[in-house]
């Protein structure tokens, strides 16, 4: 997976209304809540299974006799648990996202611009935090999941800041045909 590709699905897995339980204990609680129809006894063996641990410490987190989990068992409680946080909410601001909000995106990277005159000046970096369109939004989706590369995946997002910002919505510079969004630093986004 490239950056873009990574960065959508954590918007999407990450569009909470409340934030998930920063505790180890409330972590392990949240996930033997989970396991509905079972007893408590195998709801902890069900979690242990889940992050590679003994029932007894799945237990022993839950009371909050163990603080703290080695890095890489704390890397898999905190993703079983984002990906079962408050699914309903997420699905809401994902449809909410590709059909009317669209996607906030933050991104450092050189962009370069092509009118016809020719290119207008070398690529260079810019950082910027701006509001992509819902139509530029569930583009991105689309070709995700259509298998689109990185380039691709880049080449939508730079559409839509040549929209958004570099012609203000059509309203400046409608002679730019292109902008290039090339050597990402940093890119993050944001649902809704």
């Amino acid at each position: 997976m490239g950056l873009i590709e990574d960065r959508l699905e954590e918007a999407a897995d990450t569009a909470f209304s409340q934030p998930i339980p920063k505790t180890l204990g409330a972590r392990i609680r949240f996930l033997l809540k989970q396991e509905k129809g079972v007893g408590r006894a195998e709801a902890a063996r069900a979690v242990a299974e889940k992050i590679g641990k003994s029932q007894r410490t799945v237990e022993r987190y839950r009371d909050d006799e163990i603080k703290t989990a080695k890095p890489e068992t704390a890397a898999l409680i905190e993703e079983e648990v984002t990906r079962l946080w408050q699914p309903l909410v997420r699905a809401r601001r994902f449809q909410d996202a590709i059909a009317t909000k669209g996607l906030k995106v933050d991104v450092r990277a050189k962009f370069g611009f092509k009118s016809p005159r020719g290119t207008t000046n070398d690529p260079r970096y810019r950082r910027m935090t701006r509001r992509l369109d819902a139509d530029t939004t569930r583009a991105l989706y689309e070709a995700k999941e259509a298998g689109a590369d990185e380039d691709d995946l880049a080449q939508i997002v730079a559409d839509g800041l040549r929209y958004d910002y570099f012609t203000d919505k059509g309203k400046r510079a409608q002679s730019l045909q292109e902008v290039a969004l090339t050597s990402i630093d940093h890119i993050r986004f944001t649902l809704g």
